[in-house]
């Protein structure tokens, strides 16, 4: 073979590979502008341990029972079952807006870290009826916490997209509960059956 025709080998074959990646780039660049985008804020009330108005309870890990031994709440392996109210305002009697559902468990050998997995099921508004799905890590030693949007039903189907949490209030001595303000960003796909309108911002 020559010279000149190995040369317009490897252009041709340059050539093919820049029109694969400028295929590429374009689909990428349709799917990301097709993407619906959904924010949605709310607050979550979490009562941990014992007592007839818990909302989480752990159900298995080292002394599970033993609801008064500090180290009992934060030893490895602690799984806890929750069902959290979630509300459209900070205080527990604002509005409704639905309920968080699942588990989170006591994960690390070294720091209070939980694995969080849970559905948020979404009761009043504009999504009424639907679902997101939320896993992630929780170091608790962070200000703001952030989950993964897993996917969803109804009217979000196929979502993606992340969960912001921060604590705004704590109290009691000892068995605490707290005030969760958490902030979500849902990406859908543009052929997710709904009209899609920007919410309005949630007020108590």
């Amino acid at each position: 073979m020559s010279h000149s025709c190995s040369n317009s080998h490897i252009r041709m074959q340059l050539l093919t590979a820049i029109l694969v990646v400028f295929l590429y780039t374009s689909c990428v660049q349709r799917e990301v502008e097709s993407e619906k985008v959904v924010q949605l804020h709310w607050y979550m009330h979490d009562t941990p341990f014992n007592g007839p108005n818990a909302s989480s309870i752990p159900v298995t890990g080292y002394n599970a029972s033993d609801f008064q031994n500090e180290l009992a709440h934060f030893l490895r392996g602690q799984i806890y079952l929750f069902d959290d109210p979630l509300t459209q305002g900070p205080s527990l009697t604002s509005a409704t807006f639905g309920r968080s559902q699942g588990t989170y468990s006591y994960v690390s050998r070294e720091e209070l870290v939980s694995y969080v997995s849970y559905t948020v099921s979404i009761r009043s508004g504009e999504y009424n009826g639907s679902t997101l799905n939320i896993l992630g890590v929780n170091p608790e030693s962070k200000t703001i916490k952030e989950y993964s949007i897993v996917g969803g039903t109804g009217q979000f189907r196929r979502a993606t997209g992340n969960l912001e949490e921060e604590i705004v209030n704590v109290f009691g001595a000892f068995n605490f509960s707290a005030t969760l303000s958490e902030n979500a960003t849902i990406y859908l796909p543009e052929d997710t059956n709904f009209t899609f309108k920007k919410p309005a911002s949630l007020v108590e």
